[in-house]
């Protein structure tokens, strides 16, 4: 996803966008059970089993299925992770699932569990469960805020919640190094903007950009004022003015290039203020965030020293 219309267009394809399952994912005991039941963003309750043949319609599960999950207990991957995921050639060799909405494809991979996110039409989600198949849905995407609960949530699923507990405190170790020795009165302020078509989308507080930039040690000047994904006019832009953006690949030329955005303070001086960053990387939404955000340190304030 190399900007957001990537972004939008592969998780409303394979997942949806809509937020028809906005509540969280919660784990509980049951009063007939010891072990941990798990109930899905749209109220339904899942007790953890053996499945056998576990189908990801998500690209954020794709990432935690390697992790969390056998890979012979997995037998199909999204189609975006398969062509576009930051490392694709992990997903080759299963089956695949273009969009959720594919029922009849779905089917043919015989899965007996099926993982979302925000699943926007319930009628797709009766016929797969008419067929026998579990389907899970995880709810919305809102960066880290909802990944740590994702990894718990699909840990306990699938029968491993000690490796969920280990992937997530992994995860904070490796996030909260990256721009650990740069003081908070040293880091730069900037935002997350793309361009797709003759609009400036942003990505704030709520969504994986604003992770990646905290991360990496930037002060997100739009979490002040918008959340999530906002779309910026160019008063808005021009308003924040942000010493930095962080973009995609390739995108810098063409946001400094409209209309009046050339006064902005990151496009001056050859765009010194704009870093870009291979879209995939930047719009993975998963584990991916770890390597994002070490990337976007890396170039605003260099390689992180080594202990001596």
């Amino acid at each position: 996803m190399i900007n957001l219309g990537a972004l939008i267009g592969a998780l409303a394809l394979a997942i949806g966008i809509v937020p028809w399952g906005e509540a969280s994912t919660t784990i509980e005991e049951t009063e007939d059970s010891a072990r941990p039941s798990v109930r899905d963003a749209s109220g339904v309750v899942f007790r953890p089993q053996d499945y056998r043949r576990i189908a990801s319609a998500s690209p954020v599960a794709d990432e935690l299925l390697l992790e969390l999950c056998e890979p012979d207990r997995i037998v199909a991957f999204t189609g975006y992770s398969q062509r576009e995921g930051v490392r694709s050639y992990r997903y080759h060799g299963k089956g695949t699932i273009e969009l959720v909405t594919d029922i009849e494809q779905i089917l043919t991979l015989d899965p007996d569990l099926v993982l979302a996110h925000n699943l926007t039409d319930p009628r797709h989600v009766e016929r797969l469960r008419e067929a026998g198949i579990h389907v899970f849905d995880f709810g919305s995407i809102d960066g880290l805020s909802s990944l740590f609960d994702d990894i718990e949530t699909l840990a306990t699923l699938v029968g491993h919640p000690a490796r969920g507990t280990a992937l997530a405190l992994q995860l904070e170790e490796d996030l909260d190094v990256i721009a650990s020795d740069i003081p908070p009165t040293e880091r730069k302020h900037g935002i997350y903007a793309t361009v797709v078509g003759n609009r400036i989308y942003g990505g704030t507080m709520g969504s994986s950009y604003h992770d990646v930039l905290t991360y990496a040690g930037i002060i997100d000047i739009a979490a002040d004022e918008y959340d999530r994904w906002p779309n910026y006019s160019f008063e808005q832009l021009l308003k924040l003015n942000p010493p930095l953006i962080v973009t995609g690949t390739g995108t810098g030329e063409q946001l400094c290039a409209m209309s009046a955005l050339n006064q902005l303070s990151a496009c001056a001086q050859g765009r010194e203020g704009i870093i870009e960053i291979d879209g995939k990387l930047l719009s993975s939404g998963g584990l991916g965030i770890v390597e994002a955000a070490r990337a976007v340190r890396t170039k605003v304030y260099g390689q992180r020293p080594t202990a001596e």
